[in-house]
């Protein structure tokens, strides 16, 4: 099994690679919120060329603000009604591809995010920034739907590769199919935080059989890593977004403040606090 530095490596290297071939940036954004994986470079996760910095800081810094809420609003309302590859178009007139993946299926790890592209005779819904608008590649419409499909083909295995075993948190890689489709139904609802019972019956199992299995399967018992995916989608959340700690313990399925600042502690050896003031990079950024 690839140590979780190297699967991250090979994700970095595909996003750099496309974006070379495509002439625009090549980005992916984790989690159902679109944030950025804090474990690969900024540039990897967030637009950097002269033209996004430069509408990102139009009025003082509001435009980054409307990029933000372009991709964890506007993306992320369109993905969850239809979680299929589309063309969207920001605030600035720019459009670009977003692509979900695992492809077809709503419990999404994140997307891809090819561009920013200039649309067939648009222009910049930002005139004095008409000039760097013009230096943007040309998206013609045919190329849209085949831009998709090689970034499904190119992306969903480093994708599955890096976010299956979320981490390497499993010591053992499981043989019994079971057990696999267990692991796959805990990663896509970490967040509500299902019970042995719950999994155990749709995999037509008792609680008791499910939770012998998997430690045997394993390595590693059902709540030590039910708890373990959701710290580790917590610790995503508190560096790559500034957000309360009550929103991250929340939507990584800790509805008790105090409880999640506690388990984090136990497993990173510091307060959320604490470890996004050291480890972090600040606000989130589209």
């Amino acid at each position: 099994m690839k140590e979780s530095e190297d699967i991250f490596l090979d994700l970095q290297q595909k996003l750099e690679g496309f974006s070379a071939l495509a002439g625009t940036g090549c980005i992916w954004k984790v989690s159902n919120y679109l944030v950025p994986e804090p474990d690969l470079p900024c540039r990897c996760g967030q637009h950097t060329c002269e033209f996004c910095t430069a509408v990102k800081s139009r009025n003082s810094g509001r435009g980054e603000t409307r990029c933000v809420y372009h991709d964890t609003r506007e993306i992320t309302g369109r993905l969850s009604q239809h979680p299929t590859p589309f063309v969207s178009s920001c605030h600035a007139g720019a459009v670009e591809v977003v692509v979900p993946l695992p492809p077809e299926t709503a419990e999404y790890a994140g997307a891809v995010l090819l561009g920013p592209f200039r649309p067939e005779g648009g222009s910049c819904r930002y005139p004095e920034l008409e000039p760097l608008f013009r230096k943007l590649p040309v998206l013609p419409e045919s190329a849209a739907g085949k831009y998709g499909e090689f970034v499904t083909t190119v992306f969903a295995p480093a994708v599955q590769q890096a976010y299956s075993d979320s981490g390497s948190l499993l010591p053992r890689r499981p043989r019994d199919r079971r057990i696999a489709e267990a692991l796959a139904i805990l990663r896509q609802h970490a967040q509500e935080n299902p019970s042995a019972a719950n999994v155990a019956e749709r995999l037509f199992l008792s609680p008791s059989r499910l939770l012998h299995l998997f430690q045997a399967e394993c390595g590693i018992g059902f709540g030590e890593y039910l708890r373990k995916l959701r710290l580790r989608r917590a610790r995503r959340f508190l560096l790559a977004a500034d957000w309360p700690i009550g929103r991250v313990a929340e939507a990584s399925g800790f509805p008790d403040q105090s409880h999640f600042t506690a388990m984090f502690r136990r497993e990173f050896g510091m307060p959320p606090l604490q470890y996004r003031k050291k480890f972090g990079r600040g606000g989130h950024t589209a």
